[in-house]
């Protein structure tokens, strides 16, 4: 694990492994960067890879705000300051949202955007408030139901008591917090969406995504979709080799898109 210091705010990640284009993996809603160890473990070999810890997550320093703009920008930080090349950003949940925003504020940063079942519907149809609401009011008794709803039959105890313990033992103020900021998404989804179809852009679903498929279909140009079959909502952790063989396969679509490899 690493530690940087940006204007006061301490942040962790992991920072593993050489060769370009590097990831850079954002973790879902009152998670941490653990939820990525199987790829950053794997891809580390013949890529650089970070992965970082949100603000109030992980190591990171609970300092406010911790919605998804702010996260966005400290993600950019976090890029430029160790001086990385445009990346391929890969985010789980809300984190695909913080991709979203990156690559829409920071364009020259991202060289190609991966969402693993994204919360796109929730955020689109204004379903954060309620949400947000019920963690101020309840804590994590309001989490309880959605974490449980994110797993299916096949997954493991292990990633279970991993989800469980990081998702509840969240901070309340954190967790909700997370969730502001949630304006741009309801009015600009489309808008975001369309920003990364510029580019090479792939979205990873399990068999019950939180996201809609086919609409994306509808709406998007270039967009690669790809269903991971007996997974639930982590599906980088319930099928690791299968997520890491996707995204390997995603880097043969970067090196051969023409928008993003120019011909001098």
């Amino acid at each position: 694990m690493a530690e940087l210091d940006l204007d006061g705010v301490r942040f962790t990640y992991d920072d593993e492994g050489t060769g370009d284009p590097p990831f850079v993996f954002i973790h879902g809603l009152a998670c941490d960067r653990l939820s990525w160890a199987p790829q950053v473990n794997v891809l580390s070999k013949t890529h650089r890879c970070m992965a970082i810890d949100l603000r109030g997550r992980g190591g990171s320093s609970p300092v406010p705000p911790f919605d998804t703009g702010q996260a966005t920008e400290d993600v950019a930080a976090l890029i430029r300051e160790l001086g990385l090349p445009p990346v391929i950003v890969v985010g789980h949940s809300l984190g695909g949202l913080v991709a979203l925003l990156l690559n829409y504020r920071h364009s020259e940063l991202v060289r190609g955007v991966v969402l693993c079942d994204a919360a796109l519907t929730g955020a689109a149809n204004g379903s954060f408030e309620g949400l947000r609401n019920r963690i101020r009011e309840s804590g994590k008794d309001a989490l309880a139901p959605l974490v449980e709803n994110f797993f299916v039959a096949s997954t493991s105890e292990d990633v279970k008591n991993y989800v469980r313990d990081v998702m509840l033992g969240c901070p309340p103020d954190i967790a909700a917090g997370m969730l502001e900021n949630d304006g741009i998404f309801r009015n600009e989804m489309a808008t975001l969406l369309k920003a990364a179809d510029e580019k090479p852009f792939m979205a990873l679903w399990p068999g019950r995504p939180i996201g809609n498929p086919e609409k994306l279909r509808e709406m998007l140009v270039f967009l690669r979709q790809e269903p991971v079959a007996g997974a639930g909502h982590f599906l980088q952790l319930e099928q690791p080799a299968v997520t890491i063989a996707l995204l390997r396969a995603f880097l043969d679509d970067v090196e051969r898109d023409p928008r993003v490899n120019i011909p001098s």
